[in-house]
């Protein structure tokens, strides 16, 4: 199970891929500029701003209120997807957890798209002399600067990544001019754009990856926990149901003869206490003191509660009748038997016809409800 959802919030790389292959081809693209090499400030907004914000308005608005649309539901509608990605989707389906794997895949996919146009960014920037223009029809200055300063409020620590009237006025460029303002003050726009490249479409991608995580493994663990406690709370009702049916009786008959197959040290065995009858010890030996006429007589079996029964002592089992007696104690004392132990030693012996458990009341686990008292041996 907890490999079935560890499995389902893997990264699915192709998705990534083509995140930063359209980062990469957007870039390049606005970047190049016209025939001039100028590049138009309100276009590089438009791919570092704008399309990084609504996408993430529109991820989380379909998050709450529909089926989670985004880029890497869109991707993977097309049928080039591997057939362990559709694996991943099938599972997290599954989980009813797919609007938020698909969340996962889009914010890693648009953390590509970001490295990848900051990589492009930086080549240009370094490579070529890239010259950040704006033009506009019916806009001043005056009138854009208001919304580059609402921008630029997270970085206000950056003076020299700020916008100001001065530079708008020297940038703006219009195609019936020839411009006479010196080259240099048309490259001073790369601070500003590479810090709405960083606040906007990378470090925005990042804090929502985060939570999507934190989210999806808060469900995932909640989840397995869940499943978890329904198993053992099936496990434990199969068990009760189990013990029930089992034949486990409290009283002795006299006269057996006790077989200590573990070596139980008789500081332990000795202080077995029974419900009021005798022990009827008839006759006490070791394996290894073991004759061939005893396996013919009825027997008491003495074992160690905590170790399973093996081939070897089934195999003599087989051979005779009598009754068995786990035990278990600490420090030559002894306690209780751990349900576990029971459970186990039950089913060992329901399998053996001429072969019956016995244990007195005392020792019985604590958690054991009372069991049927036709299994007593009167």
């Amino acid at each position: 199970m907890q490999n079935s959802i560890q499995s389902s919030i893997q990264i699915v790389w192709p998705i990534v891929y083509i995140g930063g292959v359209i980062g990469l081809l957007l870039s390049w693209l606005v970047l190049s500029g016209d025939q001039q090499g100028r590049v138009n400030l309100f276009y590089l907004l438009l791919v570092y701003l704008f399309i990084p914000v609504m996408s993430v308005l529109l991820s989380l608005f379909s998050l709450l209120f529909g089926k989670g649309i985004n880029l890497a539901r869109l991707i993977t509608a097309f049928p080039f997807l591997s057939s362990n990605t559709q694996s991943m989707i099938r599972k997290s389906q599954q989980l009813n957890m797919d609007k938020y794997w698909f969340l996962m895949q889009s914010q890693v996919a648009a953390i590509a798209f970001s490295v990848a146009s900051l990589s492009t960014f930086f080549t240009l920037l370094i490579a070529t002399d890239l010259n950040f223009v704006w033009r506009s029809t019916i806009l001043e200055p005056s009138n854009v600067l208001p919304l580059l300063e609402i921008i630029a409020w997270p970085w206000q620590f950056w003076s020299s990544a700020q916008p100001s009237l001065s530079l708008l006025e020297m940038t703006q460029d219009s195609r019936m001019l020839l411009s006479t303002i010196d080259n240099t003050n048309y490259g001073a726009w790369w601070k500003f754009i590479l810090a709405t490249q960083i606040c906007y479409s990378l470090i925005l991608r990042v804090m929502l990856l985060a939570a999507t995580k934190f989210w999806l493994n808060k469900k995932a663990n909640s989840d397995l926990e869940l499943t978890l406690q329904g198993q053992i709370k099936e496990q434990k009702l199969t068990s009760m149901t189990e013990l029930d049916v089992g034949s486990v009786i409290h009283k002795l008959p006299e006269g057996l003869t006790w077989l200590n197959w573990d070596n139980i040290p008789e500081s332990v065995w000795s202080l077995l206490e029974t419900d009021g009858t005798s022990l009827g010890i008839g006759k006490l030996i070791n394996r290894n003191q073991l004759m061939e006429q005893e396996q013919q007589q009825e027997q008491l079996i003495i074992v160690k509660s905590w170790e399973a029964p093996l081939g070897e002592l089934e195999d003599y089992l087989n051979q005779g009748f009598g009754y068995i007696l786990p035990l278990d104690w600490h420090a030559s004392e002894l306690q209780q038997l751990q349900l576990k132990h029971l459970q186990e030693w039950q089913r060992f012996t329901n399998n053996l016809a001429s072969w019956t458990l016995y244990i007195p009341s005392k020792y019985m686990p604590k958690s054991l409800p009372k069991l049927p008292q036709s299994g007593e041996l009167l």
